[in-house]
């Protein structure tokens, strides 16, 4: 018993030691966790710090992008040459207190920020603060507001006189000057004038004071901003010798100089020869055995429709005969051809004898070929020369755009090159221009012309969105007479696959067409209308409009408001953001 007491004593001893090393132990334990604890509190402090330093980085590198997008806007807003003063891709760099921000320009149509000012702008901008980066994109495209006289159907910087007419518009008359009505005038417009009225019968509001207040389109050509720099910029053009005029030789190698290319035959055979009433050679045509054996060249390219044509030749025959000049048109809507011949002019022989005549060319259809001959009444050798076809209802002095298409799928005259627009310039120094019997689908600028004069039927409708129709430095005078344009008339189709008037085209010329000028029309000079053609204007005149003609009308497109086209908005245009983006850079 007594050592079972001894054991039991020594179990308490040792427990009471082995309790005594725990609780050391416990608390070093607890004194090592409570350091770790303090460890990493202080470490996650360090942390907190760094990422709230990095994110006011963050926030201050937006910041600075943000002021990058700022510093470009404000630049555009009060700088008329901001798209010189920023180059396409090139930075323009700025610093600040503790940071940077770089601005880049860039036009995502063309790549050049400074030939338009229509096109729209992207501002990159990149924000550098610390070691953050961040960038900012706007989108920048123009906001174009019409000027406020283009938002009319008449507009002149001097007078506006109306002559006993009717007019119908849905816009006002604006004059910097005076507004005048003679006789028996009906004016269903509104009319504004600087200066005053004269005669009655219409809505009359002067400004007070006199001074015109509204913004105005430059319609002088050497304005910076001229009305029709865009267009002229963006056209293909034509030059005055790309156009027919009166007097023009429609004959090739008429004087056999080019031996006797440009001519075939029918039944016999073509020489060059020394003989001649004028020059060095002429023409030989031997072996013939028929009457119908003749000379020919093929004319087609020259001819119109029901058009009247000097035709004159000198001849040398072996027999006193009767000579005369044929001109065979063939038409689609025939099948032979229509033969018109010229006076009969007697021939003696052995001598050199002047035929001259005037014929008067037609055909069914579309012209197909159209030849030039020689009719004899015998049939014998005989020699030609100083062949000349001459257009007898063209004047010298005057180039021609009529009985052709012209516009964004075809282009007739020149090289044939197409403006995809429809835009073209047209040069004639020192002569005048005559639209007609024409279909036009563009915008025409004049230039160095004395007169532009539209006649007959015109359809005549731009290819861009509320582009204008015609822009001329030269007076324009406005004298259609036919309120339809015919293809039956002219002999000519007008609406062929490439070229659909309201989605309809065809092979035929049998459609017509009203006479309409569709689109805005300008001139730096005077505006006569004494013709029947309708408008849709608005028609613009830096010196006087004159309405002569019995009734005029002129519907000004709504469309045009919201979207108008370059030169008829203020310019440079404001620029609106369209959207933007935040991106981080790492």
């Amino acid at each position: 018993m007594c050592q079972f007491k001894f054991r039991r004593n020594t179990s308490r001893k040792s427990a009471k030691v082995l309790r005594s090393g725990s609780v050391y132990i416990i608390a070093m334990g607890t004194s090592l966790i409570v350091a770790c604890l303090a460890i990493v509190g202080l470490q996650a402090v360090r942390v907190q710090r760094r990422n709230n330093e990095a994110l006011l980085q963050t926030v201050n590198a937006a910041g600075l992008a943000q002021c990058g997008i700022e510093f470009a806007q404000h630049a555009i807003l009060t700088n008329p040459n901001w798209r010189t003063q920023f180059v396409h891709g090139v930075p323009v760099t700025r610093n600040t207190t503790g940071g940077s921000f770089s601005v880049t320009l860039t036009d995502p149509d063309d790549g050049s920020i400074a030939n338009q000012n229509t096109d729209p702008v992207i501002i990159s901008s990149t924000g550098l603060f610390g070691g953050s980066t961040q960038k900012l994109s706007a989108y920048l495209e123009p906001q174009n507001h019409l000027l406020a006289a283009c938002r009319s159907s008449l507009y002149a910087a001097s007078d506006i006189i109306m002559k006993k007419c009717t007019i119908n518009a849905n816009q006002w008359a604006y004059s910097e000057a005076t507004i005048k009505a003679n006789g028996s005038t009906n004016v269903n417009m509104n009319c504004l004038a600087a200066e005053g009225f004269e005669g009655s019968g219409f809505n009359q509001r002067k400004i007070t004071g006199g001074v015109w207040p509204m913004a105005k389109p430059a319609l002088s050509p050497t304005a910076t901003n001229y009305i029709g720099k865009y267009y002229i910029d963006n056209a293909v053009r034509i030059n005055a010798a790309d156009l027919p005029t009166g007097g023009t030789e429609l004959v090739i190698n008429g004087g056999f100089a080019a031996n006797t290319a440009s001519w075939t035959s029918i039944g016999c055979t073509l020489s060059r020869m020394r003989q001649e009433p004028a020059g060095t050679t002429s023409c030989l045509v031997s072996g013939r055995s028929l009457l119908a054996s003749t000379p020919v060249q093929d004319i087609t390219q020259h001819m119109i429709k029901d058009r009247n044509y000097r035709v004159s030749f000198w001849v040398r025959t072996t027999a006193d005969q009767e000579v005369y000049p044929v001109i065979s048109s063939l038409g689609s809507g025939s099948l032979l051809p229509t033969v018109r011949t010229g006076a009969r002019v007697e021939a003696e022989a052995g001598e050199w004898t002047l035929v001259s005549s005037t014929i008067r060319v037609t055909w069914s259809g579309t012209l197909t070929k159209a030849e030039f001959q020689i009719g004899t009444e015998l049939a014998g050798n005989y020699h030609f020369d100083s062949v000349s076809i001459q257009d007898a209802e063209r004047e010298v002095g005057t180039r021609y755009i009529e009985n052709v298409r012209l516009g964004y799928s075809n282009n007739p005259f020149g090289t044939g090159s197409v403006s995809a627009n429809g835009v073209y310039v047209i040069s004639t120094p020192g002569e005048d221009l005559v639209i007609r019997n024409a279909r036009i689908n563009g915008t025409l600028v004049i230039q160095n012309t004395d007169l532009v004069e539209l006649e007959d039927a015109i359809s005549w409708e731009p290819s861009g969105r509320n582009f204008p129709a015609l822009i001329s430095e030269a007076e324009i005078k406005d004298l259609t007479s036919v309120s339809t344009l015919d293809e039956s008339s002219i002999g000519v189709n007008l609406n062929p696959s490439n070229t659909p008037y309201l989605g309809s085209t065809n092979t035929t010329a049998t459609d017509r067409y009203p006479t309409v000028v569709s689109g805005a029309m300008s001139s730096f000079n005077d505006i006569l209308f004494d013709g029947v053609a309708t408008y849709s204007g608005p028609v613009l005149c830096n010196e006087t409009i004159t309405v002569d003609c019995p009734n005029l009308s002129i519907q000004f497109p709504s469309d045009m408001l919201m979207n108008p086209p370059p030169g008829f908005f203020e310019d440079p245009p404001k620029m609106l953001i369209n959207s933007s983006s935040l991106q981080s850079i790492p």
